[in-house]
């Protein structure tokens, strides 16, 4: 028999599928950051000011990216009406800015070189296996501005 906690357990483990979609966007996301030199440092960064999906150091030049992962499904394989790319809105960089400064100042890396990054992942169809990933290297400024 189940009991209560066990039933809510469950219950919060089921995601809608933007919820799917989202999480698989962020497996593709890391796989390919990992696949073009990056080493992941954080995932699901969440503080007060806001969350960072993947904090990621280019191994080259040591600078450490913070990413905001975008993910859109469409089942009939088309480019969907708003590109995951659209959908960092002002507001979305800026709490993404916020969480960076707080990852930052609590690791007392304020030093360091960063920049912000946008990888949009777009799925279609059924198929999740491969994903279109297009990477925007420092997207956007500390000031929220687009680059």
């Amino acid at each position: 028999m189940l009991s209560i906690f066990g039933f809510l357990r469950k219950k919060a483990r089921q995601r809608t599928p933007r919820q799917e979609t989202g999480r698989a966007g962020e497996k593709a996301a890391e796989k390919f950051l990992r696949n073009h030199g990056y080493r992941i440092i954080a995932r699901n960064v969440t503080y007060r000011q806001g969350e960072v999906d993947l904090v990621a150091q280019e191994k080259r030049s040591g600078t450490l990216c913070f990413v905001e992962v975008r993910s859109r499904a469409t089942e009939d394989g088309r480019e969907p009406e708003i590109s995951p790319e659209q959908t960092v809105t002002p507001a979305k960089r800026r709490r993404v800015i916020g969480a960076a400064k707080k990852f930052l100042a609590d690791r007392r890396a304020m030093d360091r070189p960063a920049r912000f990054d946008v990888i949009a992942v777009r799925f279609a169809g059924e198929d999740r296996k491969r994903p279109d990933v297009r990477h925007y290297p420092g997207a956007f400024g500390v000031s929220g501005q687009l680059m």
